[in-house]
């Protein structure tokens, strides 16, 4: 399935590609959130083995039968959604080249969409410079950044380019550049990040943030990185 949705995301004769991106992120990622980051893919995937025989009785039981399963069967059941999951992540992975590409895409809601799915993967060089020069428009940004919260690698790079948009026009690019450089730095956070994540605490209404980071409330994120100042 999931390389059928990349490419009717690739298309752009596809109509609600951004829906289909949505959904790739459901089936590849499933309803883990920003808690999960950073994501390592060995350890939570490193349930137990089952055979091709116990999945077949399962998809059996499950969707011809329609048996309950006895206790016995419930830890092979588990242990095949675990795969299932594994496998779904994995084929998933295989087309970081395509979310990297869809950075520039001119439906801004999917270019947002692919930074964040680029926050689940392993953080190839490749990876962090897309995320660097992810400028489509303010929400894309914001998306990066909040990405480039969560991946290793190119630490001084990754600062240097938080600090400068520490000054953006966009107060959710801002925002985030701050949320960001928190999460990397933490206590050697500089002063005008600071300010920016103080003010975004102080304010009433917050911008919204881009599509892919809505599991939690924009001012859950802020609270975070202050948390990571001891000032939460």
């Amino acid at each position: 399935m999931v390389p059928f949705l990349v490419w009717l995301v690739d298309e752009p004769a596809t109509a609600d590609r951004a829906a289909l991106t949505t959904l790739l992120r459901h089936v590849g990622i499933g309803p883990r959130d920003d808690g999960d980051l950073p994501f390592d893919p060995d350890t939570a995937f490193a349930g137990q083995a089952v055979t091709a025989e116990q999945e077949a009785m399962v998809v059996e039981r499950v969707y011809h039968l329609e048996e309950q399963f006895t206790d016995d069967w419930v830890d092979i059941a588990d242990a095949c959604a675990e795969k299932w999951d594994a496998d779904a992540y994995r084929a998933a992975a295989a087309h970081v080249d395509a979310y990297r590409r869809w950075l520039a895409d001119d439906d801004s809601e999917i270019a947002a969409q692919a930074a964040e799915l680029l926050a689940w993967f392993p953080a190839a060089e490749s990876t962090v410079a897309a995320l660097l020069s992810a400028d489509r428009d303010d929400a894309v940004r914001a998306s990066a950044n909040l990405a480039l919260a969560h991946l290793d690698g190119s630490d001084a790079v990754v600062v240097e380019r938080m600090t400068a948009l520490l000054d953006h026009a966009s107060f959710l690019v801002r925002i985030t550049a701050a949320v960001a450089l928190a999460y990397r730095v933490g206590q050697r956070l500089p002063d005008r990040a600071l300010s920016v994540l103080v003010d975004a605490k102080e304010q009433e209404e917050l911008p919204d943030f881009p599509p892919g980071w809505h599991q939690r409330a924009q001012r859950g994120y802020v609270a975070l990185a202050l948390q990571r100042l001891g000032l939460g």
